[in-house]
């Protein structure tokens, strides 16, 4: 996982390094992307679900104004999760994609496990199966390969 501080919309602040030992999911949206906002239904479903688990969300606005237009934007859309929007130096510092939507899985080792790039249909289907598994192995010994991949 790539070292960062996030400073969330409601002022807590996330430090990469404390999200060590948790399954983590990171999708980086934008106010103006329609499939971006399709998704933000089952995000919170998802939320609702998976914090009581352990599980960290965190949805990283790009390309979407100031934090007080991404603040109205996420209170008009009813996004029940947190959310930062960090200043352009701030974002590089995550790591560079380039479609919206684009979600990042990290297990609780800080290994990058997926990346789904747009909102595929079965996008959500196979995020919950995928992180259901990480929860499942979370304290298992790791003995994958020691390459750095995303499937």
């Amino acid at each position: 996982m790539p070292e960062f501080k996030l400073r969330l919309l409601d002022g807590r602040v996330v430090d990469s390094k404390n999200l060590r030992g948790r399954v983590t999911v990171i999708d980086f949206w934008a106010t103006w992307c329609k499939p971006c906002i399709a998704e933000i239904p089952e995000y919170n479903r998802f939320y609702q679900e998976y914090s009581k688990k352990g599980v960290v969300l965190i949805a990283v606005a790009s390309d979407s104004g100031t934090e007080a237009e991404v603040r109205e934007a996420a209170k008009r859309l009813k996004m029940e999760y947190p959310v930062a929007a960090p200043a352009l130096k701030d974002l590089d510092r995550l790591g560079e994609f380039e479609v919206l939507p684009t979600t990042w899985v990290f297990d609780a080792r800080g290994k990058l496990v997926k990346e789904f790039l747009g909102a595929s249909p079965d996008k959500h289907r196979t995020l919950r199966s995928l992180v259901d598994d990480l929860l499942t192995h979370a304290h298992a010994p790791d003995r994958s390969p020691r390459k750095n991949k995303v499937h």
